[in-house]
């Protein structure tokens, strides 16, 4: 094969792949300027002082938290990178139309709400595995449940608390009223349905809105039972979008998100051993039910 031929093969976008502006092409963006980085032998550090940047930009580039990058930047990176011709005039083509494309979406109205390159790259999957501990998770919990968390001290201004919340909603409405909604599997350790959270009011309203979920067409719920003991400790999220996989583990400020191979393969074993493991849905809906009686 000639050198031209791989080069096309190594920068081919397999079928299905997300449009050049989506959250998943800017995700393959900052992989790809990762890849070549690390290809060259260059610090983070070395790649922008080479650039005439300041000495984070990289870093931040990579790890997603950048507002705006131009097509000649990144055009300016690949040459220094020593990337293909065709790859440098894709990368490029991805940094313009994320730029055009970015005050579009919802997300970009809650800036200062703690989310990071997270709630993007959900928006985008075809489809989600959560496995949660300890509390319910985002797209799970209703408004009062939100409320009762934030209230604990967490968040103690009040203003900020009601903007959290108006992003928790609106990330959840966004999901599921999509025209095709994701295909999602939620597995919830058995804990979470009693670890109290503002009452057994509270609770019970979160418990009936999990059941309401539940009906979703797009959501397979279970519970993982203790007696099973498969309970990890940590949740995790899997997002497929369209021929990548991404995972996220919540842990503050922003998340952590993760996307080499072996990692988001271990983690997709992990899912395939908890939802064996636990309940089957309509089993997980008689526990939720069980649980809302004893608040009652």
């Amino acid at each position: 094969m000639t050198a031209p031929a791989q080069r096309r093969q190594e920068v081919e976008m397999p079928e299905g792949t997300p449009v050049h502006g989506s959250p998943a092409r800017r995700h393959y963006l900052v992989s790809q300027l990762k890849r070549l980085r690390t290809r060259t032998g260059l610090s983070q550090e070395e790649a922008a002082e080479a650039m005439g940047w300041h000495k984070s930009k990289v870093s931040r580039m990579e790890n997603g938290k950048w507002k705006r990058l131009s097509g000649p930047e990144i055009d300016a990176l690949c040459r220094l990178y020593e990337a293909p011709d065709e790859l440098r005039e894709e990368l490029s083509h991805i940094a313009k139309a994320a730029s055009r494309n970015r005050s579009a979406a919802w997300w970009n109205a809650y800036e200062d709400v703690p989310g990071g390159a997270y709630y993007p790259l959900e928006y985008e999957a075809g489809q989600i595995f959560e496995y949660t501990l300890g509390l319910f998770g985002g797209l799970a919990q209703h408004p009062d449940y939100v409320r009762a968390l934030m209230e604990r001290g967490a968040v103690p201004d009040e203003a900020e608390r009601e903007r959290r919340l108006e992003a928790r909603v609106e990330r959840t409405r966004s999901i599921l009223r999509r025209e095709t909604p994701p295909q999602m599997w939620w597995v919830i350790d058995e804990p979470v349905l009693t670890c109290q959270i503002g009452g057994n009011k509270v609770m019970r309203t979160q418990l009936e809105h999990l059941l309401e979920l539940s009906e979703h067409p797009a959501i397979n719920l279970q519970v993982l039972p203790q007696s099973e003991g498969m309970s990890l400790n940590y949740g995790f999220s899997l997002l497929w979008i369209g021929d990548d996989r991404v995972g996220h583990v919540d842990v503050p400020p922003h998340g952590l998100l993760f996307d080499a191979q072996e990692d988001v393969q271990h983690h997709e074993l992990r899912s395939q051993h908890l939802r064996a493991a636990a309940a089957s849905p309509e089993r997980s809906r008689d526990l939720i039910r069980a649980r809302i009686s004893e608040l009652t």
